[in-house]
C-alpha cells in the first residue's frame, strides 16, 4: 500500500513540473512588461503556450501579441512551435518553426535538428548581415532555439539547479543565457541570469561585451513544487519582465 502510494506522489510531482501525458494538453499565458525609466513596468505582449505530448511526442507551440495599451512598442506578432521528444526529462527538439507578421511584411524561421543539434537553417526573406558579426556553423550546431530556451528556463527541471550555460541561436543572433548563484528561500528559488552575446550583433557591441545580468525566479505552489514565476531579459536595450498569469 505505502508503495502505492509512493509512485502516485511521485508520479503526480514529475507530471505537473514537466508536463508531460497525464495533461494531455496544457496551455500558460504570460504577460510581457517593458520597464522604462519614468513610465515603471508598462504592459507591451502577451504570450500564450500550450504544450501537447502524446506518447513521447512533444509539440509546444508559442504565440505572441502586442498590447493595445501602447502602440509604439514593437507591433510585431510571433507564432509557431517546435516538436520534438521528451525522455528522460531531457528534450530531443526535432524541429522548430517561428513566423513573425508586422503590416505587410513577414519572416518565416525553421530549424531542423539531428542528433540534438541544429543542422539546417531557413530564413524567408534572409536578414541583411553585411553589419553584422559572423554567426559561424560550430556556433549553430551547439545552441538551441528560442522556443525550446522558454520551455526550459520555464520549467523547473530543466534548469540543472542554475548552474549551466544555454546557447541561442535565433536565426540572427548566438547569445548565451548562464544560470548561477541559486537563492532559495522558503517559497522561492532564484536564479542570477547573465545575457551574453556572443555573435550576430555589431561589431561595437561585441567589442564592449557588456553582459545583462537579471533573475529567473520561481514560487513554490500548493502542490509544494516550485513553479515558474518571472523572468527579466533584454531586447534592443530595453528591460523586458516576463510574469506568468495565475490561471
Amino acid at each position: 500500500m505505502k508503495s502505492i502510494k509512493f509512485y502516485n506522489i511521485a508520479i503526480f510531482i514529475l507530471f505537473s513540473i514537466i508536463n508531460t501525458t497525464s495533461a494531455k494538453e496544457k496551455v500558460d499565458n504570460y504577460s510581457v512588461y517593458a520597464k522604462f525609466p519614468l513610465l515603471g513596468e508598462v504592459e507591451v505582449q502577451t504570450i500564450e503556450t500550450k504544450l501537447s505530448i502524446v506518447d513521447s511526442t512533444l509539440e509546444y507551440s508559442y504565440y505572441v501579441a502586442p498590447t493595445k495599451v501602447v502602440d509604439f512598442f514593437d507591433k510585431k506578432i510571433t507564432s509557431g512551435h517546435i516538436v520534438g521528444s521528451l525522455k528522460n526529462n531531457t528534450i530531443y527538439t526535432e524541429q522548430y518553426l517561428l513566423k513573425t507578421e508586422k503590416d505587410d511584411f513577414s519572416r518565416i524561421i525553421e530549424f531542423k535538428y539531428k542528433n540534438s543539434a541544429i543542422y539546417d537553417v531557413s530564413i524567408n526573406p534572409s536578414y541583411d548581415t553585411s553589419k553584422i558579426t559572423d554567426v559561424t556553423e560550430k556556433m549553430i550546431i551547439e545552441s538551441i532555439d528560442p522556443v525550446t530556451m522558454f520551455f526550459k528556463i520555464t520549467n523547473f527541471e530543466f534548469i540543472n539547479e542554475c548552474n549551466k550555460t544555454i546557447k541561442v541561436y535565433d536565426g540572427k543572433r548566438r547569445y548565451n543565457l548562464k544560470l548561477s548563484e541559486p537563492k532559495i528561500t522558503d517559497k522561492t528559488y532564484n536564479c542570477t541570469l547573465t545575457h551574453q552575446k556572443i555573435a550576430g550583433y555589431k561589431p561595437e557591441k561585441i567589442t564592449e561585451n557588456k553582459m545583462y545580468v537579471s533573475n529567473l525566479k520561481f514560487l513554490i505552489n500548493e502542490n509544494q513544487s516550485y513553479e515558474f514565476s518571472e523572468v527579466s531579459l533584454r531586447n534592443n536595450n530595453v528591460d523586458l519582465i516576463i510574469r506568468k498569469i495565475n490561471q
